[in-house]
C-alpha cells in the first residue's frame, strides 16, 4: 500500500502507465508505473522488452514535465542507433563505423564490453556510416588463421590485428573481420589448390616460376604444403610450362622409391648429392617415399 505521502494521479484511459507523485517536504518526486509483475512470465517479458518499459518511462516524466515527445531515431533512419546481433562485439561494431571501442563506450556509459542480443547502442555521430571495407567470416571446420589470411590476400598479422587476437586458437562459429575486397584475387594472378604429391618445386616449375616467389607471395616460411591449400601464383609467371611451344629443356624429375638414397639417385642419373641438393633446396639427405626431386 502506497504511504499516506505518495498520490496517484488521474490515469489516462489511453495510455498504459500512471503517474505516482510523491511529495516530500520542499522536493517532489515523481513515479512512473507501467503494469505490474505478478509472475515468473512475466517477469521474463520484461527482460526481453526492457526498451518499451524505458521508453514508456520516459514518455510519461517528458508528458508531466509538459514538453513534447520525440520518438528516437532509429538506425535505419540516420544510423544513430545499432541494435546488437548475435556474434556481435564492440569491436565489431566499432570497426563497423570507423569508431573505436573506447568511443562506444563512453557514448553508451557501458560498464564493461559484455553485450546483449537487442540491446541499443548510439552510434557517435561522426562515424554513423558502416565500413565498407571489412566483412565478416565465420569460422569452419579445418579453417586456421593461416588459411583465412591466404584465402583473402592478407596475412595472419593482419587478421589477428584486425579482430585483436592474441593467438592463432580458432573456434567453430567465430567471426573474424577480414578486408571485404581481399577475396577477389587480381585478374592477373590465379589461385592453385595443392593436390597430392605436389611441392613448391613442382608447382614453381609448372608455372615457370621460382619457389622464392611463390614462398614471398604467399608468405611462408617453409617448403611444407598441406592437400587442399591455396597458393597464389605470381602475376608475372602464371601460364604453366607445359606449353608445346617452349623453347627451354624439359625438366627431368625423380620419384623418391623404396630404397632409395641421394646417393643412389645421383649416381643413377649422373650426377652429384651436391648437385640434388642444390635443385631442390635440400638441407638434409633424408628422403621421403613419393617425394619429387628435379634432377636437371
Amino acid at each position: 500500500m502506497r504511504k499516506y505521502y505518495q498520490r496517484r494521479l488521474p490515469e489516462n484511459p489511453m495510455k498504459d502507465y500512471y503517474y505516482i507523485q510523491r511529495l516530500t517536504g520542499d522536493a517532489e518526486t515523481l513515479l512512473v508505473e507501467y503494469g505490474f509483475i505478478d509472475n515468473q512470465a512475466d517477469a521474463r517479458k520484461l527482460q526481453n522488452n526492457i526498451e518499451d518499459y524505458v521508453e514508456g518511462a520516459l514518455k510519461a516524466i517528458v508528458e508531466y514535465a509538459g514538453y513534447e515527445y520525440k520518438e528516437p531515431s532509429s538506425g535505419d533512419d540516420n544510423g544513430d542507433y545499432y541494435t546488437v546481433k548475435r556474434g556481435d562485439s564492440l569491436w565489431s561494431i566499432a570497426n563497423k563505423y570507423n569508431t573505436t571501442v573506447a568511443e562506444l563506450v563512453e557514448t553508451n556509459n557501458l560498464g564493461s564490453n559484455t553485450l546483449q542480443i537487442g540491446q541499443v547502442l548510439r552510434i557517435p555521430r561522426k562515424s554513423t556510416t558502416p565500413n565498407e571495407n571489412t566483412t565478416i567470416y565465420v569460422v569452419k571446420r579445418g579453417d586456421s588463421l593461416w588459411k583465412i589470411a591466404n584465402d583473402y590476400g592478407v596475412t595472419v598479422d593482419v587478421l589477428k590485428e584486425l579482430n585483436n587476437l592474441t593467438t592463432n586458437g580458432l573456434q567453430i562459429g567465430q567471426q573474424l573481420i577480414v578486408p571485404a575486397q581481399a577475396s577477389d584475387t587480381p585478374a592477373n594472378e590465379i589461385v592453385y589448390t595443392v593436390k597430392k604429391g605436389d611441392s613448391l618445386w613442382t608447382i614453381a616449375q609448372q608455372y615457370n616460376t621460382t619457389i622464392s616467389a611463390l614462398k614471398t607471395r604467399n608468405n611462408l616460411t617453409s617448403n611444407v604444403l598441406s592437400i587442399g591449400q591455396q597458393l597464389i601464383i605470381p602475376s608475372s609467371t602464371q601460364t604453366p610450362s607445359n606449353d608445346s611451344n617452349n623453347t627451354q629443356p624439359a625438366e627431368k624429375t625423380y620419384v623418391v622409391q623404396r630404397g632409395d638414397s641421394l646417393w643412389l639417385i645421383a649416381s643413377k642419373n649422373n650426377t652429384t648429392v651436391d648437385e640434388l641438393k642444390r635443385l631442390n633446396n635440400l638441407t638434409s639427405n633424408v628422403l621421403q617415399i613419393g617425394q619429387i626431386l628435379r634432377i636437371q
